[in-house]
């Protein structure tokens, strides 16, 4: 009776792995937000370029702050292949106005710092609808195709730019 009650279990387990892997893979088709210096942003900003790498993290994240600077490498060396890297930082959003400007000095001190100068966006409640209510770990990182259509899989964690270079040319592939 155990086993059987175990194999179900697993099976449900399996199952609502599966499903949040596919509601969470929202694309990003129609949107708006600001980005960290108060610019208006929308899906817009995808359609001059084949791929857009979107890169979910957050301050207090060593990973995240780890490979930044190669995504900053790769955002110079990639552009004139199409491609774009864009970040979101979960963590600065805030209703209180000092904790908001706080986090957002902090956000931005890391750019500088990093070197990270490509356009990072803040969470708005149209990003968290759409994806990033099912951000699980940060650094996560997706791709997107001019439209906002989420390209290819999901990686979690962080990478150095060699693992990086061979995700963006092997999710550029897809597109061909």
């Amino acid at each position: 009776m155990k086993t059987h009650y175990g194999k179900m279990i697993g099976a449900v387990l399996l199952l609502l792995v599966l499903a949040m892997s596919v509601i969470g893979a929202a694309d990003l088709d129609a949107f708006w937000t600001l980005d960290l210096e108060g610019n208006e942003v929308t899906q817009e900003i995808f359609s001059p370029y084949r791929l857009t790498l979107v890169n979910v993290w957050a301050t207090f994240c060593p990973p995240c702050l780890q490979e930044m600077p190669d995504l900053a490498a790769l955002s110079d060396e990639y552009a004139s292949k199409g491609v774009q890297i864009l970040g979101i930082v979960t963590d600065v959003y805030h209703s209180n106005q000092q904790v908001f400007m706080n986090n957002l000095g902090t956000a931005n001190a890391i750019i500088e710092k990093t070197g990270a100068d490509y356009v990072h966006l803040l969470p708005s409640q149209d990003l968290h609808e759409l994806r990033l209510k099912y951000v699980q770990v940060v650094p996560e990182t997706f791709f997107v195709d001019s439209t906002g259509k989420i390209v290819g899989k999901t990686y979690y964690g962080a990478k150095n730019k060699a693992a990086w270079k061979s995700v963006i040319d092997s999710t550029l592939a897809l597109l061909d």
